[in-house]
């Protein structure tokens, strides 16, 4: 066994079910069918009724505790993810609850795994959102010991591992997000599911991108561009056209790049995803500092970090003011620079981020009241604390 779960390889889900118990589960497939059917009304209706704090005892609630409100209760967790993430995960937890609290004979054996691993898997996802990668690592591992004893559940798996592949990008594991990211994407083929086939591609994008290969990451999601279209998925598309137009600030193809992050902000807008605008925004800011529209871009980014704040993003927020505090230090505004860098440390603090974070924007803050702080110093402290995703026990090497 690897430190985290060793992972099982595919089997692509080929083999044939056991005749023998084929109407067992065409009964459980109309059990399931008759639970969707009736759930989705009344969770919707008490997650409305009830107050945020109290939805941990909504698991209490025996019309929760079937698999149609497991299923509802994953649709919601998903669809709030750019909308209030931490709501997301309040839900996924809520899921995660009543998932494992289910009798053990409440279903077969096989659909109660799928069931679990689900719920897991949706909790990781949210907490990925949340840039808690190592809890939505071991919510992943959790999803794939539920998953493990079976060998016909090669899809589940996928979705799992998409998941754990997106949170591995982010901590800089590339090589093996990217070889998940190719055997899920054969998966997907073998199983007609196109969209998650171009989830998988954006994902291979992003890691190419993560990898400072700007270029190949852009003709990877032009290339994606007609099945998004042809699927008619317009959050896939929008995402690819936020992404290309992220790539090509990359690489200072600025009409490009002012191209496809406006048709992105106008989906996500459309479609009512309020902190993919603000990744957009992100990218038109940077851009904006880039070109030397210095005041044009920190009035961006600070309404992006307002928005990134309100959605309790407070690591993204704070490596958005990074950008700010240098864009205020090209410009030599070094009273506002410092008084952000002091806003962020309060909120990275308040948070319980990394320590070493904090310790190293009290560095800046430092540097920048004892003015030898420059704009690159601020870049520095701002790709640190983007490195201890990877390495959370990095040691902070200070530059001037």
């Amino acid at each position: 066994m690897s430190e985290r779960e060793k992972l099982v390889p595919f089997d692509r889900g080929q083999r044939q079910p056991d005749p023998a118990r084929i109407a067992e589960f065409a009964a459980t497939a109309r059990k399931l069918q008759q639970e969707r059917e009736t759930a989705a009304g009344v969770v919707t209706r008490l997650l409305s009724e009830t107050p945020y704090s109290e939805w941990p005892k909504l698991a209490g609630r025996e019309e929760l505790r079937n698999s149609g409100a497991l299923e509802k209760l994953g649709q919601e967790s998903t669809s709030r993810l750019h909308r209030s993430p931490l709501e997301a995960l309040a839900i996924a937890d809520l899921e995660t609850n009543i998932a494992d609290a289910l009798p053990a004979d409440t279903y077969p054996r096989i659909v109660m795994a799928q069931l679990r691993a689900t719920s897991w898997k949706d909790r990781g996802q949210a907490l990925w959102y949340l840039a808690r990668y190592e809890e939505a690592l071991d919510a992943l591992d959790h999803a794939e010991r539920n998953l493990a004893p079976f060998g016909t559940v090669a899809h589940d798996r996928a979705i799992v591992r998409l998941v754990r592949a997106s949170t591995l990008q982010e901590i800089q594991q590339f090589d093996e997000a990217l070889a998940l990211l190719a055997e899920c994407k054969v998966v997907f083929k073998d199983h007609g599911d196109q969209r998650r086939f171009l989830i998988c591609g954006i994902a291979e994008g992003t890691v190419l991108n993560h990898m400072h290969r700007p270029r190949e990451a852009r003709t990877v999601y032009m290339d994606l561009l007609p099945l998004a279209h042809e699927l008619g998925d317009k959050p896939s598309t929008a995402m690819l056209l936020n992404n290309i137009g992220h790539a090509s600030v990359e690489l200072e193809d600025f009409r490009t790049a002012e191209t496809y992050l406006q048709q992105a902000a106008e989906f996500f807008v459309q479609l009512d995803l309020p902190v993919c605008l603000a990744k957009v925004e992100l990218s038109r800011g940077r851009m904006m500092v880039r070109r030397g529209q210095l005041e044009n871009g920190i009035r961006i980014l600070a309404a992006t970090r307002d928005r990134f704040l309100r959605y309790g993003l407070v690591e993204e927020a704070g490596l958005c003011g990074l950008d700010i505090v240098e864009a205020f230090l090209i410009r030599e505004m070094a009273v506002d620079a410092e008084s952000l860098a002091r806003r962020i440390v309060n909120e990275f603090t308040a948070a319980q981020l990394n320590t070493r974070a904090i310790t190293a924007l009290g560095y800046l803050t430092e540097a920048i009241t004892a003015r030898r702080a420059s704009a690159a110093t601020a870049a520095n402290v701002r790709q640190y604390i983007y490195s201890l995703r990877a390495e959370p026990n990095r040691r902070f090497i200070a530059t001037a």
